[in-house]
C-alpha cells in the first residue's frame, strides 16, 4: 500500500501537467520562484543532504492554488479516474510522436518566450537539444537577468541543476560543435524551434550559410523534413525580412510570430508568454494544458 508521501507525489506530477509546467503550477500556488517545486519534484538530496517532502502546509497551497478539495492531495484516484488528465495530442504508435526537439535562443528580443517553452518541453517529458548564439546571453542577462556561462558544458550543468533533469533529457551544444547530432540528418531531432528567431538568423537559413551549428541545424531539419518552426520577434518587418520569412515558408517551415491572442483574457506578461508557447506546441502535436483551446 503507498503511503501518504508516495500518493502526494502522484497528485504532484498530476497537477504540474494541469498547470502546464512546475513553473506555472508555483505561480499559482503562491510561489515566487520554482526552484522549491523541482526540488521536491526531482526527489534528489539537497545541499544539506535531505529530500524534500510534501507537507500539510504545501499540500494546502497546492490543493488551494489548483481549486482541489482539502485532502485531495492526501488520497489516491488511481481507480477513480477514468481517463488520464494527460493524454498525446497525436493518435498512433509512440515512435510516431516527437520526442526530441532542438531549441535554439539567438539575440532577439524574446526570451521568456524560449524559456517557458523549455520548461514545457521537459516537464512533457521530452528531450531537448539546446542552443545558444553569443546574443542570446546577453538578452538572457538584460531580460531575465539570467548569467549564462559562455561555455556550453557549464551551461548544460547550470541548466540541469536548475530543472533537475540529467544528460539524457537535456543536452547543451556549443555554436562549433561540428560532431553534435544535430549537425547530420542521421542524429537530427525529431523537431525544431528557433525561439526567439532574429532576422539575421532568419537570413543565414534562408540562404543556407550554415555558419554555425544553429544554422546547420536548421538547415539539416529542412533537408530532413523534419517541423521547424520559427518564432520571429521584429517590428516591423522589412520586404527583406517578409522575402526571407517567405521562403522559408515555402520550404516547409513554420513561421510564428510571438503575437498573444485576447480571446483569452491574460491577465498577466505570463498569460501572454503562455499563449505563444501553446502555439508553438499545438504546431509540434504535443499536448499541453497551458491555456484551453477554442470552444472548450
Amino acid at each position: 500500500m503507498a503511503t501518504i508521501q508516495e500518493i502526494r507525489l502522484v497528485n504532484f506530477e498530476q497537477l504540474i501537467r494541469e498547470a502546464g509546467n512546475v513553473a506555472e503550477l508555483s505561480r499559482l500556488c503562491g510561489y515566487d520562484k520554482p526552484a522549491y517545486f523541482y526540488q521536491i519534484r526531482s526527489q534528489k538530496p539537497n545541499s544539506k543532504g535531505k529530500i524534500l517532502q510534501i507537507g500539510n502546509r504545501v499540500a494546502a497551497a497546492l490543493e488551494q492554488g489548483m481549486n482541489k478539495p482539502k485532502g485531495w492531495l492526501s488520497q489516491d484516484h488511481s481507480q477513480a479516474a477514468a481517463q488520464p488528465a494527460f493524454t498525446p495530442a497525436v493518435s498512433g504508435s509512440l515512435k510516431n510522436e516527437i520526442q526530441t526537439v532542438t531549441l535554439a535562443f539567438t539575440g532577439a528580443s524574446g526570451f521568456p518566450y524560449g524559456w517557458r517553452l523549455l520548461e514545457t518541453l521537459l516537464a512533457t517529458g521530452k528531450n531537448v537539444y539546446v542552443l545558444f548564439s553569443q546574443a542570446a546571453r546577453v538578452v538572457a542577462k538584460q531580460e531575465m537577468n539570467l548569467d549564462l556561462p559562455a561555455e556550453a558544458e557549464k551551461i548544460q550543468a547550470h541548466l540541469q541543476a536548475y530543472f533537475n533533469v540529467d544528460a539524457s533529457r537535456l543536452r547543451v551544444f556549443a555554436q562549433d560543435d561540428w560532431f553534435a547530432p544535430i549537425a547530420s540528418g542521421t542524429g537530427t531531432a525529431d523537431a525544431m524551434v528557433i525561439c526567439p528567431a532574429s532576422m539575421g538568423t532568419i537570413a543565414a537559413i534562408a540562404h543556407g550559410t550554415s555558419d554555425s551549428l544553429m544554422e546547420r541545424a536548421a538547415d539539416v531539419a529542412i533537408k530532413e523534413k523534419r517541423p521547424l518552426v520559427l518564432v520571429p520577434r521584429e517590428a516591423p518587418l522589412s520586404a527583406l525580412h517578409l522575402e526571407n520569412l517567405l521562403k522559408l515558408a515555402r520550404l516547409g517551415c513554420t513561421i510564428l510570430p510571438p503575437a498573444a491572442g485576447f480571446y483569452h483574457q491574460p491577465k498577466t506578461v505570463d498569460d501572454m508568454i503562455n499563449f505563444v508557447v501553446a502555439r508553438i506546441l499545438d504546431q509540434l502535436r504535443i499536448s499541453h494544458n497551458i491555456i484551453q483551446s477554442w470552444g472548450k
